[in-house]
């Protein structure tokens, strides 16, 4: 038996991997007409063009996510610099979820709220981005699936008006700023979020408060969620009405009910003929002329609300138990055609209701004509001739069938209703411009903080300038230093050097001088002394007198006698004796007053032993 062919896709891509299930899905998610889709599988999803949006099917069903974005999941993304298809589906789920919690709760939750509640977690596994509760026990949304294996496979490329002016997300993957992963303290409602952990608001048959199913309208599809703090009386938070849920969106009712098949239909058989622009003549569908390019491509992505208005059959609105009822209150049995001569989807055109704008043979009403002026008799016919277009063929025949008392209740009551809807707009009004008023202030005092901000920044950036030039000023000055001690360690090393080749040389050099002056000296004191002794001789003595102590030069001392050096004291270990001192005192000579030292037997100076003196 051969393996079965897996077909390519996954478990929402049946909502729109056709024109017909696109078709229902963007009216069952009210897709705006100026804004495209078209499905790719995630295996085929590659970098969207410019302006356009890749975003998981799951986003829409499970997430919230509607069209304009919200500027709180625009701003949330934006802020961490992330684009729609790097993030978990829950992240979706507890984004839009706050923002419901915003309205029905009447906070202004934002995102340093979120990330207060939440850490940005990273999967490197996937490389998707997810929020994990710092504390299971307080979190902001409950009833998140624990996998979402299967529901992050299809995707749509979204383009047009896709985003509010001043909130559009990244559309290009990217890497969110360490710095902004962490809530600014100034900027967290410790307050608004204490209310929402106690909030007990769309509790869950699990007894989970806040539950992302009852908030944002869907049927769950996995029965394991994430761990949460659950209610402990779930019986009074459901009588509370203030915590009721609104009824779920489900798509899968629509095309999983008894409707036909709709494989091979062609969806604009389905769709009512067009009239000739002035006439009442219809045109087949077929005479349609050939669409622009990009009409064809925004097609492909699922046509435009008008062309996507499939008239469901009876059928399907028996299965769904859909009861409708006309304006007098007469309710209308399961196969009654909505217009003359339908009987079900598919089965053939209809004419459109286009009467003639004339009233009882005046002349049909032209772009000219105004009903304004109360005072102008052509207004009032004017009027009354566009009133002929409610003359609904089945609305009129309902009106024969009622009494005169049932007509004057009926028009006493739709009178009253307008009241009571001009009332409601009136409260409306006054509410939403006291909220305008509000977001007045609130915009002047963030364009205050933005420009304080600025100036802030622009301070602390001018004081890190500051800071760097200073530091780059000390690194200079450190360099300078060192390479400055680095020349007085090389010049006192060359001076050492130098001084040394100097002591060096100087006393080679009188080495060598002494060596050249030792013979002359020594032949000048033996011819002085054989002078000496024959001038002793000469004289008629016959013994020679004692041999006077020469001295090599003028000035010299004579070294002691044997016997002084011999009783004189040693001298103590420890004493320090300046070598220079000593030098110089040698070289100075001694005293002139003080006697010098002569030993016994001979004369104190050399010159006064001579010829002459004998």
């Amino acid at each position: 038996m051969g393996r079965k062919k897996k077909v390519k896709g996954g478990k929402l891509c049946r909502f729109v991997n056709t024109p017909e299930a696109m078709a229902v899905f963007r009216q069952v998610y009210e897709i705006p007409d100026d804004v495209g889709l078209k499905y790719v599988h995630w295996s085929d999803a590659l970098v969207p063009a410019s302006g356009y949006l890749l975003l998981p099917v799951v986003a829409i069903v499970e997430g919230g996510i509607r069209f304009p974005l919200d500027p709180l999941m625009a701003d949330f993304l934006s802020h961490l610099r992330l684009s729609p298809s790097q993030v978990n589906p829950n992240v979706f789920r507890i984004v839009m979820g706050t923002a419901v919690l915003n309205r029905r709760l009447g906070l202004e939750l934002g995102i340093h709220d979120i990330l207060r509640t939440y850490i940005l977690h990273h999967n490197s596994k996937t490389d998707a981005y997810s929020l994990r509760p710092r504390d299971v026990d307080f979190t902001l949304v409950n009833g998140l699936p624990d996998t979402n294996r299967g529901f992050d496979e299809d995707y749509l490329i979204v383009s047009g008006e896709w985003f509010l002016s001043g909130h559009k997300c990244p559309t290009k993957d990217g890497a969110p700023d360490p710095r902004r992963r962490n809530p600014r303290k100034s900027l967290i409602n410790i307050d608004s979020l204490r209310e929402v952990w106690e909030s007990e608001i769309c509790t869950d048959d699990d007894a989970q408060p806040r539950s992302a199913p009852l908030l944002l309208r869907y049927v769950a599809q996995t029965k394991s969620f994430l761990a949460c703090r659950l209610v402990k009386d779930i019986q009074a938070a459901r009588a509370n009405p203030a915590n009721l849920a609104l009824p779920p969106v489900d798509i899968r009712k629509i095309l999983d009910g008894d409707a036909p098949d709709m494989a091979g239909i062609n969806l604009w058989n389905l769709l009512p003929p067009r009239s000739r622009e002035g006439t009442s003549e219809t045109v087949p569908v077929q005479s349609t002329p050939a669409r622009s390019k990009r009409a064809r491509v925004e097609s492909s992505a699922g046509p435009s609300r008008p062309a996507t208005s499939v008239q469901l059959g009876p059928s399907i609105l028996a299965a769904q138990g859909a009861v409708q009822v006309t304006q007098l209150g007469n309710v209308v049995r399961p196969g009654t055609p909505v217009r003359p001569g339908i009987g079900s989807a598919g089965e053939g055109s209809t004419r459109l209701w286009a009467p003639r704008m004339e009233y009882r043979g005046a002349d049909p009403v032209a772009e000219t004509d105004c009903i304004l002026p109360v005072g102008v008799d052509r207004s009032a016919t004017v009027a009354s001739a566009l009133s002929q277009a409610v003359r609904l063929p089945l609305d009129m025949e309902e009106w024969r069938k009622a009494a005169d008392d049932e007509l004057i209740s009926n028009l006493r009551r739709g009178l009253l209703m307008g009241v009571q809807a001009s009332l409601e707009l009136e409260d409306r009004f006054r509410t939403n411009k006291e909220h305008l008023a509000h977001a007045n202030v609130l915009a002047i005092k963030y364009q205050d903080a933005k420009k304080t901000a600025a100036e802030a920044q622009s301070l602390a950036e001018a004081a890190n300038s500051k800071r760097v030039e200073a530091e780059e000023s000390l690194s200079e000055a450190l360099d300078s230093l060192s390479k400055a001690e680095d020349k007085v360690r090389a010049l006192e090393l060359e001076l050492e050097r130098a001084k040394k080749e100097a002591y060096e040389r100087g006393s080679q050099e009188a080495q060598d001088e002494m060596g050249r002056q030792l013979p002359g000296m020594c032949n000048l004191y033996y011819t002085d002394a054989w002078e000496d002794a024959l001038a002793v001789l000469n004289s008629g003595q016959a013994t020679l007198p004692p041999t006077p102590l020469k001295l090599p030069f003028p000035g010299a001392v004579p070294p002691p006698s044997p016997e002084a050096v011999l009783n004189s004291p040693l001298p103590q270990l420890g004493d320090v004796v300046d070598l220079e001192e000593e030098e110089s005192a040698e070289a100075a000579g001694p005293s002139h007053e003080e006697p010098q030292d002569v030993p016994d037997g001979r004369c104190a100076a050399p010159d006064d032993v001579g010829p002459s003196n004998s």
